[in-house]
C-alpha cells in the first residue's frame, strides 16, 4: 500500500515536532544533543576559582576570582544533525571553533562526532604548571545510552596537545544524568587522569550539578574540582597544574538559552 504524500506528512509531523533542540552541553563534557534546523542557542558559563571551603567567610568561594565564557551554537539545516559552535572563555582568552555531527539518534543509543580547534589568546609562556598560549585540536565521540530516566555518557577524546604534552593524547570522560522530575535533573561527570601524566602530581577530576529546564532556558548549578571548561582544559589533566585535591571543590553555573 502506498500512502499519499499529504497523509505521510501528517503522520510524520508529530514525530518531527517532538524533536527538541538542545545545546550539546552537560556540565563540562559535550553531549549528543543538537540544535534542529537553523535554530540558534547561546551558552554562558561561569566558574569561580576560589575553593568553596567549609565556612562562609569567603561566601563559599564567591569572593574570589572567576572565569566567564560565552558561546553560540547553531544548527546547520542544510545537513541534518550538523551543528556549529563558537565559544570564548576568559580563561587564557581561549577561543573554540567546533563542528558536531549526530551519527545515530535512536531512542536508547545516540552517537555524535565532534571536532574542534582551540586557541589560547594569551602570550605563549612556560609556567611551573605548564605552557599557556597554546593552540591545538580535539576530536571527540560522545556516546549516550538511555535507560529509563538515566542517561549514561562516555566521551572518548583525542587531544593534539595539552599544557605539558606537545604530542597527541587519548583519554575519555564519563557522565550520568538522572532526570528525576520533568525539567529537573542531577548530573555527574568524571575526568580520569591520562596515563601519560605523573600520578604523584596529577589526579582525576569530578563535577556534580543540578539542572532546571524551562521551555527556553537550561540553568545548571555545579561544583567541580577541575579548572576550565574546554576539552583540553578539562580532559587534558594537566591544565593549570591539574585537578584540585578531592576536597577543593569550586562552584559555578551554566546558563543556556534556546531560541
Amino acid at each position: 500500500m502506498t500512502l499519499h504524500p499529504a497523509i505521510l506528512a501528517c503522520l510524520l509531523l508529530p514525530a518531527l515536532a517532538a524533536q527538541e533542540s538542545e545545546v550539546p552541553l552537560g556540565l563540562n563534557l559535550p553531549t549528543t544533543a543538537m540544535m534542529e534546523g537553523w535554530r540558534p542557542g547561546i551558552r554562558f558559563t561561569h566558574r569561580f576559582t576560589e575553593p568553596a571551603r567549609g565556612h562562609s567567610k569567603d561566601l563559599f568561594g564567591l569572593d574570589g576570582g572567576n572565569y566567564a565564557g560565552f558561546g553560540l551554537d547553531l544548527g546547520l539545516g542544510a545537513v541534518p544533525g550538523l551543528n556549529a559552535q563558537i565559544y570564548r572563555t576568559s580563561d587564557a582568552k581561549t577561543l573554540v571553533l567546533a563542528l558536531q555531527q549526530r551519527l545515530l539518534g535512536g531512542p536508547h543509543l545516540r552517537v555524535s562526532l565532534r571536532a574542534e580547534r582551540f586557541d589560547e589568546g594569551v602570550e605563549r609562556t612556560v609556567l611551573p604548571g605548564g605552557t599557556v598560549g597554546i593552540t591545538g585540536a580535539a576530536i571527540q565521540a560522545p556516546l549516550e545510552a538511555m535507560v529509563g530516566s538515566f542517561t549514561f555518557r562516555l566521551v572518548p577524546t583525542w587531544l593534539s596537545r595539552t599544557s605539558t604534552q606537545d604530542r597527541g593524547l587519548v583519554t575519555a570522560g564519563a557522565g550520568i544524568t538522572w532526570a528525576f522530575l520533568p525539567g529537573h535533573s542531577v548530573l555527574g561527570e568524571i575526568y580520569p587522569r591520562p596515563g601519560r601524566l605523573d600520578a604523584s602530581r596529577y589526579e582525576q577530576g569530578y563535577a556534580v550539578g543540578y539542572r532546571f529546564a524551562t521551555k527556553g532556558h537550561r540553568f545548571t548549578l555545579l561544583a567541580n574540582t577541575v579548572p576550565g571548561t574546554t576539552a583540553h582544559q578539562v580532559l587534558g589533566g594537566d591544565y593549570a597544574g591539574g585537578p584540585r585535591p578531592a576536597g577543593n571543590w569550586t562552584l559555578g553555573f551554566n546558563l543556556v538559552r534556546i531560541f
